[in-house]
Protein backbone atom coordinates (compact mmCIF):
# COMPACT_ATOMS: atom_id res chain seq x y z
CA UNK A 1 0.00 0.00 0.00
CA UNK A 2 0.58 3.87 -0.70
CA UNK A 3 2.48 5.23 2.34
CA UNK A 4 -0.29 5.92 4.60
CA UNK A 5 -1.22 9.45 5.83
CA UNK A 6 -4.10 11.14 7.71
CA UNK A 7 -5.52 12.86 4.40
CA UNK A 8 -7.91 11.11 2.43
CA UNK A 9 -6.44 9.52 -0.50
CA UNK A 10 -7.30 11.08 -3.81
CA UNK A 11 -10.08 9.65 -6.08
CA UNK A 12 -7.73 8.30 -8.86
CA UNK A 13 -5.50 7.03 -6.15
CA UNK A 14 -8.13 5.01 -4.63
CA UNK A 15 -9.37 3.55 -7.31
CA UNK A 16 -6.30 2.46 -8.61
CA UNK A 17 -5.68 0.69 -4.86
CA UNK A 18 -9.28 -0.74 -4.91
CA UNK A 19 -8.09 -2.60 -8.98
CA UNK A 20 -4.94 -3.33 -7.43
CA UNK A 21 -6.63 -4.78 -4.49
CA UNK A 22 -8.68 -7.05 -6.68
CA UNK A 23 -6.24 -8.02 -8.48
CA UNK A 24 -4.58 -9.62 -6.38
CA UNK A 25 -7.23 -11.46 -4.66
CA UNK A 26 -7.90 -12.87 -7.84
CA UNK A 27 -4.25 -13.51 -9.23
CA UNK A 28 -3.84 -15.55 -5.24
CA UNK A 29 -7.41 -17.15 -5.66
CA UNK A 30 -6.47 -18.51 -9.47
CA UNK A 31 -3.43 -19.74 -8.23
CA UNK A 32 -5.11 -22.12 -6.48
CA UNK A 33 -6.23 -23.73 -10.00
CA UNK A 34 -2.70 -24.66 -10.56
CA UNK A 35 -2.40 -23.77 -13.78
CA UNK A 36 -0.56 -20.28 -14.00
CA UNK A 37 -3.22 -18.20 -14.74
CA UNK A 38 -3.59 -14.37 -14.27
CA UNK A 39 -5.76 -11.50 -14.50
CA UNK A 40 -4.73 -11.11 -18.25
CA UNK A 41 -5.92 -14.78 -18.70
CA UNK A 42 -9.25 -13.97 -16.61
CA UNK A 43 -10.01 -11.02 -19.17
CA UNK A 44 -8.91 -12.64 -22.12
CA UNK A 45 -11.23 -15.62 -21.26
CA UNK A 46 -14.61 -13.47 -19.91
CA UNK A 47 -14.24 -11.61 -23.44
CA UNK A 48 -14.18 -14.77 -25.57
CA UNK A 49 -16.80 -15.95 -23.82
CA UNK A 50 -19.12 -13.55 -25.39
CA UNK A 51 -16.99 -13.12 -28.70
CA UNK A 52 -15.76 -15.91 -29.65
CA UNK A 53 -14.89 -16.55 -32.24
CA UNK A 54 -13.02 -13.66 -32.97
CA UNK A 55 -9.14 -12.90 -34.28
CA UNK A 56 -6.64 -12.18 -32.22
CA UNK A 57 -6.20 -8.31 -32.92
CA UNK A 58 -10.01 -8.04 -32.16
CA UNK A 59 -9.71 -9.70 -28.55
CA UNK A 60 -6.73 -7.11 -28.59
CA UNK A 61 -8.36 -4.07 -29.02
CA UNK A 62 -11.16 -5.40 -26.46
CA UNK A 63 -8.82 -6.61 -23.58
CA UNK A 64 -6.56 -3.35 -24.29
CA UNK A 65 -3.16 -5.01 -24.86
CA UNK A 66 -0.41 -5.31 -27.34
CA UNK A 67 -1.03 -8.33 -29.67
CA UNK A 68 2.29 -10.29 -28.85
CA UNK A 69 1.16 -9.75 -25.37
CA UNK A 70 -2.18 -11.49 -26.93
CA UNK A 71 -0.23 -14.07 -28.66
CA UNK A 72 0.99 -15.20 -25.40
CA UNK A 73 -2.09 -14.95 -23.32
CA UNK A 74 -3.66 -17.34 -26.15
CA UNK A 75 -0.73 -19.88 -26.73
CA UNK A 76 -1.13 -20.66 -22.88
CA UNK A 77 -4.82 -20.80 -23.17
CA UNK A 78 -4.48 -23.10 -26.27
CA UNK A 79 -1.81 -25.42 -24.64
CA UNK A 80 -4.57 -25.63 -21.61
CA UNK A 81 -7.02 -26.91 -24.06
CA UNK A 82 -9.63 -23.74 -23.53
CA UNK A 83 -9.14 -22.31 -26.97
CA UNK A 84 -8.40 -23.30 -30.88
CA UNK A 85 -7.31 -21.41 -33.68
CA UNK A 86 -9.08 -22.23 -37.20
CA UNK A 87 -9.08 -20.27 -40.52
CA UNK A 88 -11.27 -17.54 -40.27
CA UNK A 89 -14.55 -18.12 -42.41
CA UNK A 90 -14.36 -14.63 -44.46
CA UNK A 91 -10.65 -14.28 -44.97
CA UNK A 92 -8.58 -16.99 -45.33
CA UNK A 93 -5.34 -14.98 -44.34
CA UNK A 94 -6.88 -14.67 -40.61
CA UNK A 95 -7.35 -16.83 -37.89
CA UNK A 96 -9.88 -16.67 -35.49
CA UNK A 97 -9.82 -17.83 -31.91
CA UNK A 98 -12.46 -19.95 -30.35
CA UNK A 99 -13.75 -21.07 -27.25
CA UNK A 100 -13.70 -24.86 -26.42
CA UNK A 101 -15.74 -26.86 -23.87
CA UNK A 102 -13.15 -26.69 -21.82
CA UNK A 103 -12.65 -23.22 -22.26
CA UNK A 104 -16.02 -22.65 -20.98
CA UNK A 105 -15.74 -24.82 -18.44
CA UNK A 106 -12.74 -23.01 -17.10
CA UNK A 107 -14.34 -19.81 -18.00
CA UNK A 108 -17.54 -20.90 -15.34
CA UNK A 109 -14.95 -22.13 -12.47
CA UNK A 110 -12.95 -18.44 -12.89
CA UNK A 111 -16.18 -16.51 -13.05
CA UNK A 112 -17.23 -17.99 -9.67
CA UNK A 113 -13.83 -16.93 -8.14
CA UNK A 114 -14.09 -12.82 -9.87
CA UNK A 115 -17.85 -12.79 -8.01
CA UNK A 116 -16.46 -14.56 -4.81
CA UNK A 117 -14.05 -12.00 -4.96
CA UNK A 118 -16.24 -9.03 -5.69
CA UNK A 119 -18.22 -10.22 -2.61
CA UNK A 120 -15.38 -10.62 -0.14
CA UNK A 121 -14.46 -6.89 -1.02
CA UNK A 122 -17.77 -5.78 -1.10
CA UNK A 123 -18.86 -7.54 2.49
CA UNK A 124 -19.45 -4.63 4.41
CA UNK A 125 -21.69 -3.36 2.07
CA UNK A 126 -25.40 -3.09 1.88
CA UNK A 127 -26.74 -4.17 -1.37
CA UNK A 128 -28.41 -1.13 -1.58
CA UNK A 129 -24.68 0.65 -1.77
CA UNK A 130 -23.34 -2.09 -4.06
CA UNK A 131 -25.93 -1.25 -6.26
CA UNK A 132 -25.37 2.47 -5.52
CA UNK A 133 -21.75 1.97 -6.24
CA UNK A 134 -21.81 0.24 -9.51
CA UNK A 135 -24.19 2.66 -10.69
CA UNK A 136 -21.91 5.53 -9.89
CA UNK A 137 -18.73 3.92 -11.07
CA UNK A 138 -20.62 3.22 -14.49
CA UNK A 139 -21.55 7.05 -14.88
CA UNK A 140 -18.19 8.34 -14.50
CA UNK A 141 -16.92 5.19 -16.83
CA UNK A 142 -19.25 6.44 -19.31
CA UNK A 143 -18.42 10.17 -18.75
CA UNK A 144 -15.08 9.17 -20.04
CA UNK A 145 -15.78 7.25 -23.02
CA UNK A 146 -15.76 9.05 -25.94
CA UNK A 147 -19.03 9.31 -27.66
Amino acid sequence: MICSSTAPPSFGLLLRQVRDGLVRQLDASMAEEGLGLNFTHYIGLKVLSHRAPCTANELAKAIDQVPSAVTRLLDRLEALGCIRREQHAQDRRALQIVLTDQGRVLWARLQKRGEDVIDFASRDLSADERAQLLSLLTRIRDSLTTP
